[in-house]
Formats: C-alpha cells, sequence, structure tokens
C-alpha cells in the first residue's frame, strides 16, 4: 500500500522494526546491539546474525532487499565500480560468517514449486503471509546477477521464509544449533552450486556466440566444432534448490551439510554476549544481533 500512496518504507526500517521484534517476543534468548553508521558506510551488509550454544556456533552476514512494486528488487547495486552482492561475500568470509540476503516481499507472487509449497514445513503448510521475510543465500544472489537469464525474479523462487532455518524437522542426534547450522550450510551449498551453473552457462552462451559469428552467422553442423563445444561446455540443467528433500532423504542431506564441528564463537560476539560494550566489526553494520539456542 505505500508503493501506492506513499514512499515505501527503507530496508532498513524494515530490519530495525523485525529485529527489535524478536528481542522483545525472545529477550531471554535475543541480544542486539545498534551501531550508529554514515551514509558513506551503507554498501555492505545490513546486519550480523549469530547462532549459538554455549561458547560456539556460526554467524551469517545479512543484506537486505526491499521488494520494488513490480516484484523484483535492486540486486545489480554497486559501490565505486563493484558489486555489493560481491563486497558482502568479502566481508563475510573475512568475519567468519556465510553471505545471506533477506528479501522483504508483499503480495504480489506465490511460489512455484509443484506439490510442495516452498513455505511449508515440517509442522504443517505454511501462510501467504510467512512469504512477507524471505533467506537464501548471496551466492544465489551472484547467480541472478552474473546469468541475465535468471535474474531478480530466480532469486526470488530461491528463497525460503526466514524462519524456515529455526522451524526445523529435528533430528535428535542433533542438537537445535546444529540443526539450525545444518540448514543454513545447506543453503550456502546450494548456493555456490548455483553460482558455479550460473558461470558455466555464461562461459557455454559467450563461446556459442563466438563460433556463430566466426562462420558468419551460419547454423552449425552437428559433426562441426560446435558440436564439440557443445559436448564439452554446455552445462546440465538447472536444479530447482528451493524445497528441501523431506524424510529420511532430508535429513542425510542436512547431515552431510554438518561435516565439521562447529567453531567457538568470536571474542566481539562472547563480548556482547556477556554485555560488555562492543563495536561493530566494520563500519557498514547496522546491528549485530545473536539468538541463544542453548537447550
Amino acid at each position: 500500500m505505500d508503493h501506492v500512496h506513499s514512499s515505501p518504507a527503507s530496508e532498513e526500517e524494515f530490519t530495525k522494526k523485525n529485529l527489535r521484534r524478536f528481542r522483545r517476543l525472545h529477550e531471554d534468548r535475543v541480544q542486539i546491539r545498534e551501531f550508529h553508521r554514515s551514509e558513506e558506510a551503507q554498501n555492505g551488509a545490513d546486519w550480523e546474525w549469530w547462532f549459538h550454544s554455549g561458547n560456539r556456533g556460526f554467524g551469517m552476514r545479512v543484506q537486505a532487499k526491499r521488494m520494488k512494486r513490480g516484484g523484483s528488487y535492486q540486486l545489480k547495486y554497486t559501490v565505486r565500480g563493484r558489486q555489493q552482492s560481491d563486497l558482502l561475500v568479502e566481508d563475510a568470509k573475512a568475519s567468519g560468517c556465510l553471505p545471506a540476503y533477506v528479501f522483504y516481499n508483499h503480495r504480489n507472487w506465490t511460489p512455484h514449486s509443484s506439490g510442495h509449497a516452498v513455505f511449508d514445513c515440517p509442522h504443517g503448510s505454511g501462510e501467504q503471509a510467512h512469504l512477507g521475510c524471505t533467506i537464501v543465500s548471496a551466492h544465489t544472489v551472484r547467480a541472478a546477477i552474473l546469468d541475465r537469464t535468471l535474474g531478480p525474479r530466480y532469486a526470488r523462487q530461491q528463497s525460503m521464509p526466514w524462519h524456515t532455518i529455526l522451524c526445523d524437522e529435528s533430528d535428535r542426534n542433533q542438537s537445535d544449533l546444529e540443526d539450525t547450522h545444518a540448514v543454513v550450510n545447506f543453503m550456502h551449498r546450494t548456493g555456490l552450486a548455483q553460482l558455479a551453473w550460473a558461470e558455466t552457462s555464461v562461459v557455454f552462451r559467450t563461446e556459442r556466440s563466438k563460433h556463430d559469428t566466426t562462420r558468419g552467422g551460419k547454423q552449425p553442423s552437428e559433426s562441426g566444432d560446435y558440436a564439440q563445444i557443445t559436448a564439452v561446455t554446455q552445462p546440465a540443467p538447472l536444479v530447482d534448490f528451493s524445497v528441501l528433500p523431506n524424510g529420511i532423504a532430508r535429513r542425510v542431506a542436512l547431515r552431510s551439510s554438518n561435516d565439521e564441528p562447529l567453531p567457538e564463537l568470536p571474542e566481539r560476539v562472547v563480548a556482547m554476549i556477556a554485555g560488555r560494550d562492543v563495536r561493530p566489526p566494520d563500519p557498514r553494520l547496522m546491528m549485530s544481533m545473536v539468538i541463544d539456542l542453548a537447550p
């Protein structure tokens, strides 16, 4: 309605509202530190999101994007000639986090998955309202930017409601923290696979275009060089990763995502949990948020 009647709220307004609501509802488990951020610094992640149990856990660097009136997002945002998505990935790696995007959506779209809606969870069917805040790997966004045939629509369809990283079919052999890490790590690895596919797809189309140009625009024969190029470089069909598998397959997929033990928390996160004064790890962050998943 804000798109129609006035200027819509910014990503920053939505982020502050949502994260502060988390704190109000779960103040026994959630801690938030807000930082002053200058206009010039607004070119990286919006917040850090840490999940922990005791002194072990994992973090995400999150960039928020508000859906435009037509259903798209400003994914190709550049900062001094560089893609914001690339900066997000670099900053996440430097801080020991996984990079992710959160989309703030309105009600002009529904997931396309057949037979199983992407917003369902093991506890029951989802609702349209659950699509208000969805999350996806930053690598999936990079794939959508790199391959023009995908675009923002693809990133949107691959995103899932952010509550699903916590609302999961629990494996009693794992802790809640390990369950959550498995889902987030699965999302991260999926994004890397999608980015690799997009890179291969772009190379294939470039090679095909060069070959067609060299031949003067003539259609290549199956016995010519183009057939060899196709055999070597044509990517496999893109797999739809937007829905986690069900049942045993789901547990196996998530368990395989936890092939490394969770590391100890950085000192700055430990300091935040202890209530000590915390400075932002870099000037781009607006908030740091820590969620305690101890039993």
